[in-house]
């Protein structure tokens, strides 16, 4: 009977120790959607080579389907219509958006906004990595916490294509980090998983960090001012000079220069200068906003891109920090990094 009553107290221990079943992960993804704004029109889901569309209804829409691994797609209205990105995930993501309409080019434009996501994995880490970004990039010690934040970041998303988004811009488009460092964090990620373009974006900011990265020289080159005259760029410098790329169709270039303005009227002329140079494709558009935005400095235009294009730069606004040898001092800055990379050199 003893011996019984032990075999039963075991069998019952070990039953209670078993481990719970693992959570199975859902096989499809649902997209339940509201719309706050007055529009009953088709609403349309991209991702990948698949394209939905759905009737919206009672300011309300819904999207099934199946993906293998998270990918980045977008959300549309009927055209015209700006893009609203999301990642489409299998899981049950409820999507808030605002909807109004506008007008660009002189047509109806619809525009949709995402204001809320709920039920994605994606949306939470892209949340993540905005609100640190947000929180410590006016800090001085920014580039360190980035690469600390990231090495974690990407080592606990190295599958998610979002890792390699982060990569591409930083490498490319805000090339704040080393080519040692964004190589060191590359190597962490699962590029079996990653967009093509994104990958493709990384390995040519690494070479252009390798040709016109900080240290080296830029490029020489000659364009041409309001007057058409050619100006060469090794011929103006003799200071401290920001070399800003820029359009007067780029509302954040726009929105920079009155920032750029101050910091030319704060910083000692003899310690620092700019040189602003255009992408429009119109003379009259680039003349009209140098006039608004009281552009006084060397104004230069590169109507067919030539050398933005062997530069390397893909968005803008886009700046070089160079010293008065055209030897590059600091890649796409922010107003503070300028400033303080120049109280820097004169505190010498």
């Amino acid at each position: 009977m003893k011996k019984t009553f032990i075999i039963l107290t075991i069998i019952t221990l070990v039953s209670c120790k078993q481990t719970p079943p693992k959570k199975i992960e859902k096989q499809s993804f649902s997209i339940s959607g509201t719309i706050n704004g007055k529009y009953s029109g088709f609403i349309y889901l991209n991702y990948g080579q698949s394209k939905d569309s759905v009737k919206v209804k009672n300011n309300s829409f819904r999207f099934d389907g199946i993906v293998k691994n998270p990918i980045q797609g977008w959300l549309n209205l009927e055209l015209d219509s700006n893009v609203a990105w999301l990642y489409v995930e299998n899981s049950n993501i409820i999507v808030e958006t605002n909807y109004e309409k506008g007008i660009q080019n002189g047509k109806p434009f619809n525009i949709l906004k995402i204001k809320d996501i709920k039920g994605s994995h994606s949306a939470d880490i892209q949340k993540e990595y905005k609100e640190f970004y947000q929180a410590n990039q006016d800090k001085d010690n920014f580039k360190s916490l980035l690469y600390t934040k990231l090495k974690d970041f990407i080592a606990k998303n190295k599958k998610h294509p979002f890792s390699g988004t982060i990569l591409g811009e930083i490498a490319l488009i805000n090339p704040i980090l080393t080519k040692k460092e964004l190589l060191q964090l590359y190597s962490k990620i699962d590029t079996t998983y990653q967009n093509k373009d994104d990958l493709e974006m990384f390995k040519m900011g690494i070479a252009n960090l390798d040709e016109y990265g900080v240290g080296k020289s830029l490029l020489e080159f000659k364009l041409p001012n309001e007057n058409n005259e050619q100006i060469a760029i090794k011929s103006i410098l003799s200071k401290t000079t920001l070399v800003d790329f820029w359009a007067s169709w780029c509302k954040p270039c726009r929105a920079k220069h009155p920032y750029l303005v101050d910091l030319k009227n704060k910083i000692d002329k003899d310690n620092f200068d700019i040189v602003s140079i255009s992408i429009d494709e119109k003379k009259s558009d680039w003349i009209k906003a140098i006039e608004k935005d009281n552009l006084g400095w060397t104004n230069l235009l590169d109507i067919n891109k030539e050398v933005s294009d062997k530069l390397g730069i893909q968005a803008i606004p886009f700046n070089y920090l160079i010293d008065e040898n055209g030897i590059i001092l600091g890649v796409n800055l922010s107003i503070e990094e300028i400033e303080n990379v120049i109280n820097e050199i004169t505190s010498i």
